[in-house]
């Protein structure tokens, strides 16, 4: 999650799988795919260590919708019994005795054809935390996936204050910071959302999806007097508008984190690097013109959870050092077509994403540059002894690029496109392969 600036960095919930427990009521005739459901009681539901008996309530959007439609509900635990779908637009179930002193939770999702809700059950154990904080603000940051992870990287941020930003923080206030990785994208959304599911503490740092990075400058608890202590352990439940955590302190100390309200994180009172408009450092066009240069290929499979594969290309001007005009690009294609082994695969017509796009192959999404101050996606650079000087970069953001073979991994790249402050980017770049790689990390 925190990396340093070097010349170009590579920019890089499942539930348990568990026996699934079905309902016990088939859904009668035919599932209207566009018949949508909603959540009409509560998302988290509380039982003490006893158990007890619950009721999950629903409606479909359409007021047409008979007692026909019936949705399925499924958990993955054992301890969640008779859970049963009704006609009446009702779930049923039954939480059994704790018979530990650690608390526990889970979830249920009711789903009716392609749509679904989740709803997170929690049971107390004999033990109560020492510590009970309730959140109510989030924020964070969502920083995309690494070509050594297979998990799409968030920073959650729980905390009493609006969150500063994901350096530092307001003073005086607690925030309760969890680095965690998903399948779930959100790649090009302009409002991030922390993914629905269930993640646990995970020392090793995979980023598999479902984990929680547990190395100690990843996630911590922020105190209020300013000071780092790391979880030796926590488990993290999101629905779709709580998030419910448990912390286990090294000392032994525990702690549980709730927060109720919008998944969506709220903006930062401090600017990132992402909210500098325009980022463009020109006041009029660039042309360019390089024959002879060198091209890197870096391919990354479905890296943007997309569909589509990913070609991340470095257009380099010279080498031995880096100098002059240096351009980099991710180019998507149509899944399964990309790899190593098919360096043609990057020949193609290609245009940048817009309001418009229904569909992402052969697009480029639009230069623009992360939290941390990485230039992801498209941008015209320019380097001096393999140094990126910012003060001539800017990002690409609509247009066209096409990508040409003139021989044996030797490529022609025509650019018509234009810059965050409506300057055109227009040239041509003729270039052989220097370097090829294999990151695909699915």
């Amino acid at each position: 999650m925190k990396k340093l600036f070097s010349l170009i960095a590579l920019v890089a919930v499942a539930l348990t799988a568990c026996e699934t427990q079905k309902s016990e009521t088939n859904t009668p005739g035919e599932v209207d795919s566009n018949l949508k459901i909603k959540l009409t009681s509560q998302s988290v539901m509380n039982f003490e260590a006893v158990g007890g008996e619950g009721v999950i309530t629903y409606e479909f959007e359409k007021e047409e919708a008979t007692r026909a439609n019936v949705a399925e509900a499924a958990t993955a635990v054992a301890w969640i019994e008779n859970l049963t779908s009704t006609e009446e637009g009702k779930v049923t179930f039954t939480v059994a005795q704790n018979e530990d002193k650690e608390e526990r939770s889970a979830t249920i999702k009711v789903s009716y054809g392609q749509h679904s809700f989740m709803v997170m059950v929690k049971q107390a154990g004999s033990q109560e935390a020492d510590v009970n904080f309730t959140a109510t603000h989030l924020a964070g940051t969502y920083w995309g996936k690494f070509p050594t992870t297979k998990g799409f990287n968030y920073l959650v941020i729980l905390g009493d204050q609006r969150a500063v930003h994901y350096l530092t923080k307001a003073a005086g206030a607690t925030e309760y910071r969890f680095n965690i990785y998903s399948n779930v994208s959100s790649a090009f959304n302009t409002t991030h959302r922390v993914p629905v599911g269930t993640y646990k503490m995970d020392h090793q740092s995979t980023g598999n999806p479902g984990t929680i990075d547990g190395h100690k400058d990843q996630s911590y608890l922020l105190s209020a007097n300013d000071t780092d202590t790391p979880y030796a352990d926590a488990t993290m439940v999101v629905t779709e508008d709580s998030i419910i955590v448990d912390v286990t302190f090294f000392s032994g100390e525990t702690h549980h984190v709730e927060y109720h309200g919008s998944t969506t994180y709220e903006p930062y009172t401090e600017g990132t690097f992402a909210d500098v408009y325009p980022v463009s450092q020109y006041t009029s066009d660039i042309t360019f013109d390089v024959t002879g240069g060198r091209i890197n290929l870096y391919y990354r499979g479905d890296h943007y959870g997309t569909g589509c594969d990913v070609w991340m290309i470095e257009l380099i001007q010279q080498v031995n050092p880096y100098s002059g005009v240096y351009m980099i690009f991710d180019l998507l294609i149509p899944k399964g077509l990309g790899g190593t082994d098919n360096f043609d695969s990057i020949v193609g017509d290609y245009k940048f994403h817009d309001a418009n796009t229904t569909s992402y192959e052969y697009t480029i999404p639009v230069g623009r540059l992360r939290d941390d101050c990485l230039q992801m996606h498209a941008w015209y650079l320019w380097c001096v002894q393999s140094q990126v000087d910012m003060s001539q970069a800017a990002p690409m953001t609509s247009g066209t690029v096409k990508v040409s073979q003139n021989g044996i991994q030797d490529y022609t790249f025509v650019i018509d496109s234009t810059d965050d402050n409506g300057n055109r980017i227009i040239g041509t770049f003729q270039g052989t392969i220097l370097n090829a790689y294999d990151q695909k990390c699915e």
